[in-house]
This record gives structure tokens, sequence and C-alpha cells, in this order.
């Protein structure tokens, strides 16, 4: 009874709990449809702070990392130094998955494990969780990806064990969660949760401040300490403060007491998850690093000698609405402010000065002679990898000292200077010529293609081509594919039957359509918008023949082993040879690289290719000699998982990426 009574005097901090955990459920599993997959990223405190430390790092965000979460570990910060840790009562589904367990085992009547707090093993315990922050912390900056997805539950388990994981650490990490919970309430919060040492040590705000401005004092006069240290004297400190200093006292909210309306029962130490000792607090408010602020002290107290509040004590039942109304307010003040801005992925120069081998640092530039131009649409750069090959590729360009990328938005500001370069260089420089096959002519019915050239604007991405393809694909016309050129504006070739007759006014709606219902793969529409401008259509029409055009539009493949191609020269050679029309698909090419992989570490076996064979079919192509043989090599392309290496060190099982139906042929090579 007394249970259920808790429950219903604490209904705000169940309903977000479970509101929240219920919510995830129905999004992450996809009960109910949505047209783009579910991120369970999306709203993480703890990858925001990460993303955050990397930017001040390194000027850079981790993949996938974007100003909302950015924003979210802020309001986090914000939540700890002036209230408590709302998000650990309120919001985190691994502190209600826990919260459910300890109800559990109690209904079960199985005894739990109390760990005291201030005990040694307490003590011991929570230095764990100031290791795990130095750790993620340390290997997320260095690699600009965010090593938490490798033990995170949370992120394990939303992903279905598909996501970015270690399996050996999510397992452990989910089993640690289950089990060390199951018998000690709280375990996970208490001793493991990263983002539980973060929000402890942020109690204890004033310190922690100090550190960060005696670092700060410190790099202004040159000492050029790393941020490993400063980062491991955050981990220290805190741990320190925690176990010796537990009652910070800074916060504006705390659990009050009436010590007159107090009868000593100790049910609201019995319902706190943490085992904090509310009913020897004495000094009107309870200060203790572990507090959340969750009400369940509160709630349990029969006399009404508990509340929520700045300081005095309270009779007012409004103040225990506070914390999860702030909490509500301040994760929307997060969604609200993380979409107002932008943070860069990257933000990078370079060739601005030069130093000597006495550290003289010479000036190269005249950094006010600089100008900005914006580059939009670049829709595949989309994370931190493909920013930094966007700014390989900016680093080759004469003039260009600087890039800021922003993915979410798809854009770049690019630093130049206009005496060397122009913007229309930058652009011819970073463009890759694309083509895009909507569909392949019959060479038995026509002997030639038609070639009519149009003029674009704002089709710089090498996406670009994909989606006017895939909108030329739709209209159903007798089109066979688009190939770019860059200009200013930009060419694009249309190869078409000779005998379709298409205006400058079709090209024109076409191009300028605004938004591509692009079909997805196992259903559904995605809705593209494309912002492209059509300029004019050319007078001149000239024809090439199909033969050309289909080997043109064919993206070949080639992988020798150099070795064996030395070892086997003038011994007898063969060719096996799967051939179908479907080899053409994108998802073929971007695997061939791993079933040459898998097959390279077979011997025999000289290259791996996908290219046209005589009969202008795809054909996967494998070469080889004594001791490999057909039957030898069915067996390997047919088998349920490949081996892959990455480097040295890491060779790796994998799922088969590719499926044969039928054998292929033999023959000579």
């Amino acid at each position: 009874m007394a249970k259920r009574s808790t429950i219903i005097r604490n209904w705000p901090k169940y309903l977000l709990q479970w509101g929240v955990l219920a919510a995830l459920i129905i999004f992450l599993t996809g009960l109910v449809p949505s047209e783009t997959a579910a991120d369970p990223e999306a709203y993480c405190p703890l990858g925001g702070l990460q993303a955050l430390a990397t930017y001040l790092a390194n000027n850079s965000l981790p993949c996938s990392m974007s100003s909302l979460q950015v924003m979210m570990g802020i309001v986090l910060i914000a939540a700890v130094v002036l209230f408590s840790k709302l998000f650990c009562a309120y919001i985190c589904p691994v502190g209600t998955v826990q919260d459910l367990l300890g109800k559990l085992r109690r209904t079960l009547h199985i005894k739990g494990i109390k760990v005291r707090n201030g005990s040694a093993a307490d003590k011991a315990l929570r230095i764990v969780k100031y290791a795990l922050v130095f750790w993620i912390f340390y290997m997320t900056v260095n690699a600009s990806e965010l090593f938490c997805k490798n033990l995170d539950p949370y992120y394990a388990i939303a992903t279905g064990f598909k996501g970015e994981i270690t399996l050996w650490m999510s397992v452990v990490s989910i089993s640690l969660v289950v089990l060390g919970s199951f018998f000690v309430d709280m375990f996970w919060c208490r001793y493991l949760c990263p983002l539980g040492a973060i929000s402890n040590s942020l109690k204890f705000w004033v310190w922690i401040g100090v550190l960060f401005g005696l670092y700060y004092v410190a790099d202004i006069l040159g000492a050029g300490i790393p941020w490993p240290v400063l980062l491991g004297g955050f981990c220290i400190l805190g741990y320190l403060l925690e176990i010796f200093h537990a009652r910070p006292k800074l916060q504006l909210l705390h659990i009050t007491k009436d010590d007159g309306a107090c009868n000593n029962c100790g049910l609201c130490n019995k319902k706190c998850p943490y085992h904090i000792d509310v009913r020897s607090c004495h000094s009107g408010r309870l200060a203790h690093v572990d507090c959340t602020l969750c009400g369940e002290c509160v709630a349990a107290c029969s006399t009404g000698a508990l509340n929520i509040g700045i300081s005095k004590p309270s009779r007012s039942r409004i103040w225990r609405f506070i914390p999860p109304v702030l909490t509500i307010a301040l994760i929307a003040f997060g969604m609200w402010a993380g979409g107002r801005f932008e943070l860069p992925t990257i933000d990078m120069t370079w060739g601005l000065e030069t130093v000597a081998e006495d550290g003289t640092v010479t000036k190269t530039v005249n950094e006010e002679a600089l100008q900005t131009a914006r580059i939009d649409g670049l829709r595949s750069v989309k994370c931190y990898g493909s920013s930094m090959a966007f700014k390989a590729t900016l680093e080759k360009v004469y003039g260009v000292h600087g890039v800021k990328v922003f993915v979410k938005r798809h854009s770049a500001d690019i630093l130049y200077d206009p005496t060397r370069t122009t913007v229309e260089k930058i652009q011819e420089a970073i463009y890759k010529p694309s083509k895009f096959r909507v569909k392949t002519p019959d060479p038995e019915v026509l002997d030639s293609l038609k070639v009519v050239t149009i003029r674009t604007e704002g089709m710089y991405d090498k996406l670009d081509i994909n989606y006017l393809g895939m909108k030329m694909r739709q209209a159903e016309k007798g089109i066979f594919g688009l190939e770019t050129e860059f200009a200013c504006p930009l060419i694009v070739r249309v190869y078409m039957d000779p005998a379709e007759d298409l205006s400058e006014d079709w090209f024109e709606e076409i191009v300028e359509m605004e938004v591509l219902q692009m079909p997805q793969h196992g259903g559904g529409v995605k809705e593209i918008e494309c912002g492209y401008d059509f300029v004019k259509m050319e007078d001149e029409v000239s024809y090439i023949s199909v033969e050309d055009h289909i080997r043109n539009m064919f993206s070949p493949f080639k992988a020798e082993f150099r070795q064996r191609v030395e070892e086997f020269q003038g011994k007898p050679q063969f060719i096996y040879e799967f051939a179908h029309s479907n080899f053409e698909k994108p998802i073929f090419l971007r695997n061939m690289p791993f079933l040459s992989n898998h097959l390279s570490r077979h011997d025999g076996i000289i290259g791996i290719y996908l290219q046209l064979n005589k009969d202008l079919v795809p054909a996967i192509q494998i070469r080889y000699a004594a001791p490999m043989d057909q039957d030898k090599l069915w067996e390997l392309i047919t088998m349920d998982t490949w081996t892959i290496t990455y480097s040295k060190d890491d060779v790796r099982e994998e799922p088969a990426k590719l499926s044969f139906s039928a054998k292929g042929k033999e023959y000579p090579y």
C-alpha cells in the first residue's frame, strides 16, 4: 500500500520517467511509422558534453553530433549547477530501468546488497565512474568519434546491437546495469555512470571553476599544458570532493526538512533510491552529492516534514512540482536553442604562418585581406570524416587558407585570398564530375543515343545529379543517363532516345521541382528538398553509340595483387565469371573491396574485377591459378561469413556482403 501511495504522491516523476521510456520504445522500435530513422543519440547530454570537449580541444565535432546535442550538454551543466541532477531523476532511461529493477526485487522479496554511503567499499567503487570519464573523453577527443557508444548500455539496446558498439563492452555494461542494479540500488548511477560522475563533480562548481581558471591562466602564460592533464585533474578533483566532501550546498533547490514536524519514522531513508540519510538532516535542508531531487523521500513522508525548496522548510505543495517543471522547461529550451545555431563540424585554417627552426613565427598571409565564400548544397559532406576529406581537397587549392563545415545545413565557409584565387576556381577544384544511369538502353533496339545539354545552378554536389536523375526516372521518359561537367552554369548532358522530343519547358519543370519523392528500401517515401535552378537548354544536339554510352556509364572495380601477378606470370590462369544485369547496382561496387579482401587470403587468387564482359553485361570476374580451382572459389564466395582484414591486428569474421545463387563460368585468362 505504501508503494502505491508513494507513486501516486510523486506522480510527476513517474509520469516523466515512464513517459520518456515509453516514447523511446515506441519510436526506436518503429511502432510509430516515420520517414526518417529515429536517432538514439539525438538528445543525449553525455554525447553533447563529449562533442563540446572535442570542439574546445580540436575545433571539430565528432561524427553525428550537432548543436542540439551540444546544447543538451550545456543544459545539463546549467541544471546541475543551479538546481541538481534533474536529468538523472526525471529523464534518464537507464535510471528508470534501475528503479524498476529495484521494485521488482522487492516485489519478489529478494534481499538486496546494501553498500553504505561513506563505507570503504562505497568509496572504492565510486572511483570507477571517474576512470570511465577519463577513458571515454580521452578516446573521443583523440578520434573525434563518440567512444561512449562502444559501451553505453542504452545505445546498444536502442540500436538493437547494430550501432557502433564493441560487443563485449556492451554486453558487460548491460549485465552490470541489470544484475548490479537488481541487487544494489542504483548501482550503475552510483558507481559506473560517466554522466553521473560529471554531474556530481559539477555540484562543486566553484572548485571546478577554479581548476579550469588555473588551466586557462597557465595557457595564457604559455605553459602549454596538454588537455589530458586538465581532464585528469577534473576526474581526480571530482572524485576527491565526492568522497571527502559529499555535501555540496551551492545549488538553489534542496530537500528541506521541518524538524518540528518529523516523527523519525525513517520512511524517507527507506524510500531514498541512493540510501541518503535524510532523517539525520537537522540543518533545515539536505545537501548530498547523490541527491537528484527525485522527491521520493518527500512523497514517503507522512507528516509533511519534507519538501523541496530554496532554504527554509515550507508546507506549500507547489514546490514539489518545481523540479519536473524545470526539467521540462530546460529540455524545451535546449531543443529550441539547439535549432537556432550550428557549430561547425570542423573549423580549421592553414598556411597563414611559418615557424622557423628557432621557433620564430612569421605571418605569410595578410589575414585582414582574406575573404569568406559560402558554398551551399554539399549533400555528401555529412559527418566528421567527409568534412576532413573536403578539407583535404581544399588544402590543394592555391589561395585557400581555411574552412568551416556545417554538416546539418550541408554548407561550408571557405577562407581564401582573393588575390590568388576566385570563388569559381574554388568551386571547380572541389567539384567532382558525376554521372547517373537512369536505365540501360538495349543495344539490340537502339544503335545510338541523342545527347542534349542543359545548364543548371545549385547542383555542385556529387549527389545532386543522382536526385535530378531520380526525377527524370520517375517521369518515365526515354532518358537513359546524365553526366555533368564543371562550368558556370553547370553543364548537364542528357542521354536519351533519338525519338524522344523534350522541350526546354519540360526540362525546366523537372530541374526546378522543389521536392523529390524518394522511395525507400522496405517501403515508405523520403522527401528530399532540391532547390536547383534551370538556366537554359543548348541548341546543339549530338549523338553517341549505345555501346560507348553503356561503357561510359558503368563504374568498374579492379583489385590485383602485385606479388601474385609476378608469381604466376607465364603459368596457366583462369577467369571465373558471374554475369548479371543486377551487378551494375551500387551495392555491388560498394562491396567489391570486401570480396577482394576476403578472397585475397587464399593462395592462387590473382585479381578481382567488376566490369562489362564482351556482351556488355556487368560481370564479377575472379582471376586465379592453381592451387585454386572453381569449386574452391564457389565455396569461398558462398560462405555465410567472410574474413575481412582491416589492419594487421584487426581481422574480423563478418556476415557475407554479397550472395550468389548460381555458379559462374570458367574460361582461360
